[in-house]
């Protein structure tokens, strides 16, 4: 029953944003913001439901929150692979970042969704994008021991000398960590 009065108030506010507003040019972005925080929710609590009805009433798939966050971002970190994958299928771009400069993928490896991890991979985003500290995905595989994806991410051509605000690579974050499969594994592409 939930859902089902969400995917009515979610319908409710899309079509309420495209009548106009006459004078009140605050409402439709009131009335935006109210929508993408539905959507988030659902993105976060892994309503396919809803998300399906807000594409199929033609929402924004990649609408942001405050902190940047999409559908997808948020789907990726929750571990949600049904709900990733469908995302994906209609159109979201795996490539978007937070505010802080994370895309979905860091997110997914941070919280060690390797199966995500894996489909993100397949994006036509740069293997080596890096967020607002300079840190690339194969920093966040090395930093958090995820030697397959670290593996993945370097066959798609990872740079592993590269490095982040700090001066770090993922090669002194392995070392740093001790983490003598990882170090192996780096000084196998140095």
């Amino acid at each position: 029953m939930k859902t089902i009065l969400l995917i009515a108030t979610i319908s409710l506010l899309i079509v309420s944003q495209d009548v106009k507003a006459g004078e009140n040019s605050y409402a439709p972005r009131k009335v935006a913001d109210k929508v993408v925080a539905l959507v988030i929710k659902a993105a976060k609590e892994n309503n396919q439901a809803l998300i399906n009805k807000y594409v199929e009433l033609g929402g924004d798939i990649n609408a942001q929150d405050g902190k940047g966050y999409t559908p997808l971002i948020y789907a990726a970190y929750f571990g949600h692979e049904d709900l990733v994958n469908s995302l994906l299928e209609n159109g979201a771009n795996a490539c978007m970042k937070d505010k802080r400069g994370n895309t979905a993928l860091m997110g997914a490896i941070f919280k060690g969704h390797l199966k995500i991890a894996y489909r993100l991979l397949k994006s036509d985003c740069d293997v080596d994008q890096n967020n607002n500290a300079d840190q690339t995905a194969l920093m966040y595989a090395t930093l958090f021991g995820r030697k397959e994806v670290a593996e993945k991410l370097i066959a798609k051509g990872a740079k592993v000398e590269a490095q982040d605000a700090n001066g770090n690579s993922a090669m002194s974050l392995a070392q740093d960590q001790f983490n003598q499969e990882m170090i192996a594994l780096l000084e196998k592409y140095k």
